[in-house]
C-alpha cells in the first residue's frame, strides 16, 4: 500500500504515505527507506516518487515482481550474483560486491536484511538477469491471452503535470476491467527508457501516453518517444494509443497513430479509448 500511495499521490511525504496506506508512520518510514535503498523510489524535495512503473491495483504477484526487478537491477546485488556464480559463498560474495560498490566500511549486519529480502523473492539466483523478468512478464501476457481473452492491461505513461487527469483515467479504466500500470515520466541521469519500463511494457497490451502542452515540453517525452522505444513496443507486441489532452500537436514519431481525443470532452475521449482497447489484441 505504501507504493500505491506514491503511485497515486504527487510526491507525497512519509506522513501522507502512512495516512493513505492506513499504516503506522514508523512502518511507512521503514518501508520508504527500504524502497529508496533498492532504487524503487526516489526522494524529490520532501516527497517520494516511483522510479519504476507500478501496477496500481495489481495483484500481489505483480507488485512483488516490481520489487524483485528493482532488487535484480541493484548494482550491489548484481555483484553478489556474479560472485555467487564464480563459486563464492554468500558471505564472501556480499563482502566482495560491497567493495566493488564502494561500500566502506563493510558491515554485514547493515546489508543482511537486504540480502534476506532478495533471497525471499528469488532475486539472488546466480544466473538471473533483469531480462529474465521481462521474459516472464511476456509469458504471463501470452498465458493471459489464452485464459482470459477479454482482459486488457494498459501501460499509462504521463507527466506529473497531468496527474489529476491520469488519476481519473486510471480509476475509470480500472472500473471498466482494465488493469493499469502507472509510469510517471521522470528521467534520472543514465536512464535507459526501454530498459526502465521493460517489465511493465511486456505485460501490457496497450501503451498509453498522455500528450499535452506540459508533457510535450518535458525531457522525458523527447527521450521516451524515440526509435529505441518504438522498437521495444513493436517487439513486445504492444499497441500505442496516444491520449490527446489539449490542442498540442502529436509528436511526429506517433503522428500516424490513432489517438483518443480528450481535448474537447473527457467522456467522448474515454468512450473512444475503451472502444479501441476492447477490440482485438
Amino acid at each position: 500500500m505504501a507504493l500505491d500511495a506514491i503511485a497515486w499521490l504527487d510526491a507525497p511525504s512519509s506522513g501522507q504515505v502512512a495516512q493513505f496506506a492506513g499504516i503506522d508512520p514508523r512502518t511507512a518510514g521503514k518501508l520508504l527507506k527500504n524502497a529508496v535503498q533498492i532504487g524503487l523510489v526516489d526522494v524529490v524535495g520532501a516527497g517520494y516518487v516511483l522510479v519504476l512503473p507500478y501496477p496500481y491495483k495489481g495483484s500481489q504477484d505483480q507488485k512483488q515482481a516490481v520489487v524483485k526487478e528493482a532488487l535484480v537491477r541493484l548494482p550491489l546485488l548484481t555483484g553478489v550474483r556474479q560472485f555467487l556464480r564464480l563459486g563464492d559463498k554468500t558471505e564472501a560474495a556480499l563482502r566482495k560486491a560491497a567493495t566493488v560498490a564502494g561500500i566502506s566500511p563493510f558491515v554485514p549486519a547493515d546489508l543482511n536484511p537486504l540480502l534476506e529480502w532478495a533471497q525471499s523473492l528469488g532475486a539472488l539466483q546466480p544466473s538471473l538477469v533483469a531480462e529474465d523478468l521481462v521474459d516472464e512478464a511476456e509469458t504471463k501476457k501470452e498465458r493471459r491471452h489464452l485464459e482470459a481473452k477479454d482482459q486488457r492491461v494498459a501501460f499509462l505513461s504521463h507527466s506529473s503535470a497531468d496527474k489529476a487527469f491520469i488519476r481519473q483515467l486510471a480509476a475509470d479504466l480500472t472500473a471498466n476491467g482494465i488493469s493499469v500500470w502507472l509510469d510517471e515520466q521522470r528521467i534520472r541521469v543514465g536512464d535507459s527508457i526501454p530498459e526502465k519500463i521493460a517489465q511493465g511494457l511486456a505485460e501490457s497490451d496497450y501503451f498509453l501516453i498522455g500528450m499535452s502542452h506540459k508533457s510535450s515540453e518535458s525531457a522525458w517525452v523527447q527521450k521516451e518517444l524515440n526509435n529505441a522505444l518504438m522498437s521495444e513496443v513493436q517487439r513486445r507486441k504492444v499497441h500505442i494509443l496516444p491520449l490527446k489532452l489539449d490542442d498540442t500537436p502529436m509528436p511526429q514519431i506517433i503522428a500516424d497513430k490513432k489517438y483518443a481525443d480528450f481535448s474537447k470532452s473527457y467522456k467522448a475521449g474515454l468512450d473512444d479509448l475503451l472502444s479501441a482497447m476492447k477490440g482485438t489484441v
